[in-house]
């Protein structure tokens, strides 16, 4: 019962207090902030403040505040369209949609000595296309390469 109370004094576009006309920035933060307008998208939503404010406040409005045609014409769009309408700007896409593909780099299990008497086997890892493809083990029988 008290949820929907709550629920009826969010939905409904009250008069303006004293302090959001003293503070319209306020105003329009606490009524577009995420846990109050829920589902309702951020420009839908300072769409409605804005206008709300514009007619409260008249040319008393901060120009940042005044609704703007982009914001009126979203609006318009969103209420006539029967699928999802983007406002805000288009997101830029940066580089390729699909998979980059590369060469993986080679690694390699060596030993190596250590001054104690041990031996520690390290990893070794060359980048793709650094190392030549020798065609396996070589070995030098009479000093000709």
């Amino acid at each position: 019962m008290l949820g929907a109370i709550i629920l009826g004094l969010v939905l409904q576009d009250p008069a303006l207090p004293q302090w959001a006309r003293e503070d319209p920035f306020a105003w329009e933060r606490a009524r577009c902030h995420p846990q109050i307008r829920g589902d309702t998208p951020l420009e839908s939503c300072q769409f409605r403040v804005r206008q709300q404010l514009a007619a409260e406040l008249g040319d008393s409005l901060p120009e940042a505040l005044r609704p703007t045609t982009s914001l009126e014409a979203c609006a318009r769009a969103q209420a006539e369209a029967n699928f999802a309408v983007q406002c805000g700007q288009s997101r830029e896409v940066r580089g390729p949609a699909g998979p980059q593909l590369r060469e993986p780099a080679r690694c390699s299990t060596r030993p190596r000595a250590r001054p104690d008497g041990g031996v520690i086997w390290e990893e070794v890892c060359d980048p793709a296309g650094s190392r030549e493809d020798t065609g396996g083990l070589r070995i030098n029988l009479s000093g000709q390469n």
